[in-house]
């Protein structure tokens, strides 16, 4: 009977035992539980961690084709485009070493605030460029329009000059050119011998022109040998007049009364007695007073 007692177990011992069993238990659901719970975090931290870099390449993205689309627009506001470059470098760097989810999401508010900002100035700056453009091109097109129309109108005066010019230059007709003798009577007649020819007559018409100022018009007779030299009274320049900037000898002034109408002319080159006509053609050319020719013809002298 007393060894019985001896060998028997209390009951308090079975109850700690029991509650020691029922702690281990707890607390290897506990760590189970925690384990499952940190994993759980380190799951969504990479989540997030991901998402932060998706919406930060995203939207550098879309901030370097913005650039791009606009060119040279985006120089101007290259400042603010540093600053971006460098935040999103710094986000990144975050997001690689230094995870700080409240610190990061900061960053990148921020970010994305600078980025819309630069976005509104782009368009801003976009739409004044176009405004400017499309000025000038108005600036541009007017200043076409005006010079055409200052062509038109130099080439519509040169023309309307030139047709003045042509109107109110002395035309004549009828013009030729005859060498002549005298007979013992005085009487005046046609020869074609060079040995006979004591003057050469000149014959022509003024036409009527009613754009001509009337009074006394001056016509240059140039006579030019067979050997092409100009027969003149002398080389000064009382026996010369200017033509197209050239001075010019002559070898009869002949002086006209013109009142508007057509009006004949007649003039004479008289050969000095110490000078002989030689053979051959001569030519025989008129010019107006302003040093225009009007006339040409030439004989021919045996």
């Amino acid at each position: 009977m007393d060894s019985e007692k001896k060998t028997r177990t209390p009951i308090w011992l079975y109850v700690l035992l029991g509650l020691l069993a029922v702690a281990l238990v707890f607390l290897a659901v506990r760590n189970s539980s925690l384990k499952n719970d940190k994993e759980m975090l380190e799951a969504d931290k990479e989540l997030q961690r991901a998402d932060f870099q998706a919406e930060v390449d995203s939207l550098m993205k879309v901030h370097n084709e913005l650039k791009d689309s606009y060119g040279e627009l985006s120089q101007e506001l290259a400042e603010k485009d540093s600053i971006i470059q460098a935040d999103a470098v710094e986000i990144k760097k975050l997001l690689d070493s230094q995870w700080d989810y409240y610190r990061v999401k900061k960053k990148l508010s921020e970010l994305q605030e600078i980025s819309q900002h630069y976005v509104r100035q782009m368009d801003s700056l976009y739409t004044v460029n176009r405004e400017l453009v499309a000025e000038n091109e108005r600036i541009r097109e007017e200043f076409q329009n005006e010079r055409r129309q200052n062509t038109n109108l130099t080439r519509q005066k040169e023309e309307l000059t030139n047709k003045v010019n042509q109107a109110t230059t002395m035309k004549l007709y009828n013009y030729t050119a005859q060498a002549v003798r005298f007979k013992g009577s005085g009487k005046e007649t046609p020869t074609d011998r060079a040995a006979r020819a004591e003057r050469i007559r000149i014959d022509f018409t003024l036409a009527a022109n009613d754009l001509v100022q009337p009074g006394t018009k001056l016509f240059y007779v140039r006579i030019a040998d067979p050997k092409r030299a100009i027969i003149s009274k002398g080389t000064g320049d009382e026996f010369a007049f200017k033509s197209n900037g050239e001075t010019l000898q002559f070898t009869e002034l002949v002086r006209v009364n013109f009142d508007g109408k057509e009006t004949p002319v007649r003039a004479y080159y008289n050969k000095p007695d110490a000078y002989e006509l030689m053979p051959g053609t001569y030519f025989i050319d008129v010019y107006e007073e302003g040093g225009k020719l009007i006339g040409q013809t030439a004989i021919d002298l045996k």
